[in-house]
């Protein structure tokens, strides 16, 4: 017995008659849904998704100055020291990450944009008059602490915009391809282009310059060296000619003369030989660079969509109808407790 009064069953037959009686309060609840779904549709804000794809260059440095090598060693250049080992020197599952960054997001509210009206500003302003509607306080664009060359410090306004820029502007790899899309949502169609193709720009130029940066450290520093290496070599190249004209009309042969030439002739050797060797590594530097250097090709560039992407004004009305008939339901069995009448 006390098994049975655990249960509760439901009389569907009361339900349906408790749906019928208060038709007409389900069926206001349900305009009323609908109105402020159709309403929220007409008056949201309308948001534009433009989109860009990169396809960056992913191969293994060994063998990749294979092409150069017979014209390498013609020169007497050895192409396997300028190659290297191993694979590529950052993950290219963190490319997308380049744009998740605060620098990145600094930069980019720094930049000057178009609108569809074919109005020109820096992108900050665009942002807070158009995404943030000039809703700001004063108090929240105040930095708080010191500013230093040494950590980044910004207002808590420009926290909460890289915040939600964060979520405007992404990245996403396929790992199977390494097809890299960059996607950007903003209010302004044009503006959402803009800032795409800088965002593909700006990864493109990254990894440029993450996997260039120690080649092009090492080759001017070999060029500084070879500047000077060759200076000498030539300074010492013209004190042997100067001292072989000086005394080859001479028939005496001092011993002190003897020395002299020596000497000069050993440093022009020295010279010489580290000049050459200098300007051998500086050779294998530029090959070094030139297979450092990624390619990057653009498959597909940012298109000023026509469409916006939100809101989905169907998908809205929609969802508002069927919670107003939810809530029209509950609203029927609550009134006067006819739930009591369903539920045993």
């Amino acid at each position: 017995m006390e098994e049975e009064k655990d249960i509760i069953s439901i009389d569907f037959g009361a339900f349906f008659k408790i749906i019928w009686k208060e038709k007409i309060a389900i069926v206001l609840i349900t305009i009323l849904f609908t109105i402020g779904g159709v309403a929220y549709a007409l008056l949201a804000r309308e948001e534009f998704v433009s989109t860009g794809k990169i396809l960056p260059e992913y191969q293994s440095k060994a063998g990749g100055l294979g092409q150069f090598a017979g014209l390498a060693s013609l020169a007497g250049i050895d192409v396997s020291s300028a190659a290297g080992g191993g694979a590529d020197a950052i993950r290219p599952d963190l490319y997308p990450d380049v744009l998740k960054s605060t620098p990145f997001f600094l930069d980019l509210l720094k930049i000057k944009v178009k609108t569809k009206d074919n109005k020109e500003m820096p992108f900050s302003q665009f942002y807070d008059a158009f995404v943030l509607d000039n809703k700001i306080e004063e108090k929240n664009t105040k930095i708080k602490f010191p500013t230093s060359n040494q950590y980044i410090t910004v207002s808590y306004q420009t926290e909460k915009n890289l915040k939600d820029l964060r979520e405007r502007i992404s990245a996403i790899i396929d790992k199977k391809t390494g097809l890299i899309t960059v996607t950007v949502k903003l209010p302004d169609p044009v503006v959402a282009t803009i800032i795409t193709d800088y965002s593909m720009n700006f990864l493109t130029n990254y990894i440029t310059n993450y996997r260039t940066e120690k080649a092009k450290r090492d080759l001017n520093f070999l060029a500084e060296r070879l500047d000077a290496a060759k200076g000498k070599y030539y300074t010492n190249q013209a004190k042997k000619a100067q001292y072989s004209d000086q005394y080859q009309l001479s028939m005496m042969k001092l011993q002190a003369a003897d020395l002299q030439r020596e000497r000069i002739e050993s440093e022009y050797k020295i010279s010489s030989t580290f000049y050459n060797t200098l300007l051998q590594k500086y050779e294998e530097a530029k090959l070094k660079l030139q297979q450092e250097t990624p390619v990057i090709k653009v498959l597909e560039p940012p298109v000023v969509p026509n469409k916006r992407s939100e809101p989905k004004r169907a998908i809205v009305v929609l969802i508002a109808t069927f919670l107003g008939v939810i809530f029209g339901i509950i609203f029927g069995l609550i009134r006067k407790k006819n739930y009591k009448l369903v539920i045993k």
